[in-house]
C-alpha cells in the first residue's frame, strides 16, 4: 500500500517506547509500506519544539501521516500533512502524584501537561491506547473525537512455551514457583511492593525481576529477587515462558503493555485493579485484580495460582486467547491504516 506514515520518536524509555514501535510492525503487516520510524535522542521528550530543527531537511515532504506520542507531537504539525497524536498516559492523572517525586511533579504539572495539551489541541486526529487513557484525555482536555486502538502486540512471537511446558532460561533456582515482574523499578510500577509480598510468600517462590534505569537503587532489595538485567524481546520471551505467574502491582497504567505481553504467552497475571490494567486482566479469568497497595490481596492470590497448576493453565489459555483477540497486530494495524486513509480522504475534499 502506498500509505507513507512517519513516525518521530525521541528514545525513551518503558512501555510508551515499545508501543510505537509496536504501532510500526503493525501498520507494516497490515501492508503499509511505506510507515518509517525516525528514533531521535532522548533529550528531546524534555525539549520537543527543538526537534523540527535537529531533523533532515524537508522531512515531511515525502509524507502523508505524521504520528507521535503526545509529549512531542505539536512540534512536528506541517502545513497540509495529517498529524495523529497517541496518548499513552498522562502526567495530570490525580493516581500519579503520590508515587512521584516533588521534581517530577513540578515537570509534570509545568511542562508535560502543557506538551500533551497542545498536542492533543492540534492533532488532527487523537489516539489513545485504553478505554481508560481515553477517558481520562476527554475529562483534562475536553476532546471527544478521540479514537480507541489498544497498544498491540505481537502474538506470533508471544506466544507459550511448547506444550506449554515453563522453559528454564533464566537463572538457576530451585524454586518451586516462579514468579516475575517486568518494568521500571518505581513506585508507580509498585516495585516498592515487592519484597513486602515476598516476606509473606513461601520459602519456594522465587522472584525474577527486569533492571531499572534508574540509578542507585537497591541491588538486592530481598534475598528472593533475582535481576534479569534488561533482556530484548527474545530474551522477554524467554522470561515469560521460563515463569509461572506474573507479578506486577502497578498502581497506574495507560495500558499495560507487560501484562498483555505475558497473557499471549500464556502466563497468568496478578496485578492491581485499577486504570486500564481490568481493560488487559479479566479478574478470576486470566488473572486477578487486586487493591491498590493490598500487600495480603497479592500474597493471596499469588498462592492461590502458585498451588494450582490446572488453574495456571486455564487462565493462561484465556488471557492468550483475550490477547489475541482483542490486542494483536491483526486488530491494532488495520485500525491505523484505516484513520490515515480516512484523514487523507478528509483532506482531499
Amino acid at each position: 500500500m502506498s500509505l507513507r506514515p512517519l513516525y518521530v520518536s525521541p528514545i525513551g524509555r518503558g512501555g510508551v517506547d515499545i508501543g510505537i514501535q509496536n504501532i510500526l510492525r503493525a501498520v507494516k503487516r497490515a501492508g503499509v509500506d511505506g510507515a518509517e520510524l525516525l528514533r531521535m535522542p532522548e533529550r528531546y521528550n524534555f525539549a520537543p519544539m527543538l526537534l523540527p530543527s535537529a531533523l533532515p531537511r524537508d522531512w515531511w515532504r515525502d509524507r502523508d501521516i505524521i504520528q507521535a506520542r503526545s509529549r512531542v507531537a505539536f512540534a512536528l504539525k506541517r502545513p497540509g500533512i495529517p498529524l495523529v497524536t497517541t496518548v499513552h498516559h498522562l502526567t495530570t492523572d490525580p493516581r500519579l502524584t503520590p508515587v512521584s517525586s516533588l521534581a517530577q511533579r513540578m515537570f509534570y504539572r509545568l511542562v508535560e501537561s502543557r506538551y500533551d495539551g497542545w498536542s492533543v489541541a492540534k492533532a488532527d486526529a487523537v489516539v489513545c491506547v485504553s478505554r481508560y487513557t481515553q477517558q481520562m484525555t476527554e475529562a483534562t482536555y475536553g476532546r471527544r473525537d478521540t479514537h480507541l486502538i489498544y497498544d498491540g502486540i505481537d502474538t506470533d512471537v508471544f506466544t507459550p512455551a511448547p506444550q506449554r511446558q515453563r522453559l528454564d532460561a533464566l537463572p538457576a533456582s530451585d524454586a518451586r514457583v516462579r514468579l516475575l515482574f517486568v518494568g521500571n523499578r518505581t513506585r508507580r510500577k509498585g516495585f516498592d511492593l515487592l519484597p513486602r509480598i515476598m516476606d509473606l510468600l513461601p520459602a519456594d517462590y522465587v522472584l525474577y525481576y527486569t533492571a531499572s534505569f534508574q540509578a542507585g537503587v537497591d541491588i538486592n532489595p530481598h534475598p528472593r529477587m533475582i535481576p534479569i538485567g534488561t533482556p530484548d524481546r527474545d530474551g522477554l520471551v524467554a522470561a515469560y515462558r521460563s515463569c509461572d505467574i506474573m507479578l506486577f502491582p502497578s498502581r497506574l497504567e495507560g495500558f499495560g503493555i507487560a501484562p498483555a505481553e505475558a497473557l499471549a504467552c500464556g502466563i497468568p497475571v496478578v496485578t492491581t485493579n485499577a486504570s486500564a490494567l481490568p481493560e488487559v486482566v479479566d479478574d478470576g479469568e486470566s488473572g486477578y485484580l487486586v487493591e491498590t497497595n493490598d500487600v495480603a490481596g497479592y500474597v493471596c492470590r499469588v498462592r492461590e495460582l502458585g498451588e494450582d497448576a490446572k488453574l495456571r493453565q486455564r487462565f493462561g489459555e484465556f488471557g492468550r486467547d483475550k490477547v489475541v483477540r482483542s490486542f494483536g497486530y491483526d486488530m491494532s494495524g488495520p485500525r491505523f491504516r484505516d484513520l490515515y486513509l480516512q484523514l487523507l480522504q478528509r483532506d482531499l475534499r
